[in-house]
């Protein structure tokens, strides 16, 4: 990157085309669930009313977007939906059932006491890797470290599959998470599948005196 290009820069979700564009996008996510969720419009239809947009990070460069990340804390994430959502769209029967093992997914991605998690992160794949000069990712995870501080937490949780995010989050200081033996944390790892879960320790700021 010269001198001459705009940088990354990361802040928190604000109104207008570029925030619009985020909730879209993130709106569509969870394709893993396409099964119990139902297709893009499905969830589109489903999440996109009630996503939470003071829990986005979005990085732009030159007022582009470029990618964007969710946390989970205050026993909050981005998405929202209650039984009356799911019934909205589904109907009574398939929508139950859609909510209850929806939750249940959910409660695996619950903060650690006194800590954040990262429920997720997405580069636009213009932006991936070291593509045209910017590490889109790494001023993301930056962010989340610096925001998650700011908020008090003593950690920042998130769970990882993927080779190139493992990459990513261990620059950033996350190791793997070792949980108590009999604790609920271990019980929600041992539901994870191949998801690794990993933690950067934080030091909070102070409070105001």
């Amino acid at each position: 990157m010269t001198a001459s290009e705009p940088p990354v820069v990361v802040g928190p979700l604000a109104p207008g085309p570029v925030g619009d564009q985020v909730l879209d996008l993130a709106a569509t996510g969870r394709a893993g669930l396409a099964a119990l969720l139902g297709d893009d419009a499905a969830r589109h239809a489903l999440f996109r009313p009630g996503l939470r947009a003071d829990r986005f990070l979005v990085a732009t460069v030159g007022g582009e977007l470029a990618g964007y990340l969710s946390l989970k804390y205050a026993g909050a994430g981005p998405f929202a939906p209650g039984l009356a959502d799911f019934i909205r769209c589904q109907g009574w029967r398939r929508g139950a059932r859609a909510w209850a093992v929806f939750s249940w997914i959910e409660a695996r991605t619950r903060p650690r006491p006194g800590g954040a998690y990262i429920y997720g992160l997405d580069v636009l794949k213009a932006w991936r890797g070291h593509k045209r000069g910017r590490d889109v990712g790494g001023a993301l995870m930056a962010a989340a470290v610096a925001e998650a501080t700011r908020l008090g937490c003593r950690h920042l949780d998130m769970e990882i599959r993927r080779p190139a995010i493992r990459a990513l989050v261990r620059r950033a200081g996350a190791v793997p998470v070792v949980a108590p033996p009999l604790s609920l944390t271990r019980l929600l790892m041992a539901t994870a599948g191949d998801y690794e879960r990993m933690t950067i320790a934080l030091t909070p700021e102070a409070a105001p005196r």
